[in-house]
């Protein structure tokens, strides 16, 4: 299964994705946010998590993001359902795109991408993307992507976070 919008594509991640996730990774949000899957034995274990939650069609659905007609691999995007925070019909999206491809609309393509497949599958009635408010980027892409805000969240480890939302 593959997405695209003729610019980028969605496929479900493969552990053989874990060498060029690794290689263009932003290393500071990795060590923070991945805790301890920052090694590359590290990605391969998340990644094989991921690739056997597509086979069982569990809540988490891990896509790698890819250019170049799926020669360039450029990011990750991720769907999660069932999540404690989330409301019954809701869908977690998250994202990165490595720093080296960012500033060129791929995150918005992505997410739009991403709500196509929630779309289509059924998976999800409403996505919701958590935003860290000082992330300007990142509101960007929600409201380039047709996002609206919902609230903010302050988490005890995550931190404050701006809710985005859209109905499918």
């Amino acid at each position: 299964m593959q997405l695209s919008d003729g610019v980028i594509s969605l496929r479900p991640i493969e552990v053989s994705d874990a060498e060029a996730h690794l290689a263009g990774e932003d290393p500071e949000p990795a060590r923070r946010h991945r805790e301890g899957r920052g090694s590359l034995e590290g990605v391969i274990a998340y990644f094989e998590v991921c690739a056997a939650s597509w086979s069982v069609q569990g809540p988490l659905r891990t896509f790698a993001i890819t250019i170049d007609e799926g020669a360039t691999f450029i990011g990750t995007l991720e769907i999660q359902t069932g999540r404690p925070y989330l409301a019954t019909g809701q869908a977690d999206l998250t994202y990165g795109i490595h720093p080296a491809w960012r500033g060129r609309g791929f995150a918005t393509k992505a997410v739009i991408l991403g709500c196509r497949y929630l779309a289509r599958t059924g998976l999800a009635e409403e996505v919701v993307l958590r935003i860290d408010p000082a992330n300007a980027a990142s509101v960007g892409v929600a409201r380039r992507a047709r996002f609206h805000y919902m609230r903010s969240s302050d988490e005890p480890g995550e931190g404050p976070l701006d809710w985005y939302v859209q109905a499918l």
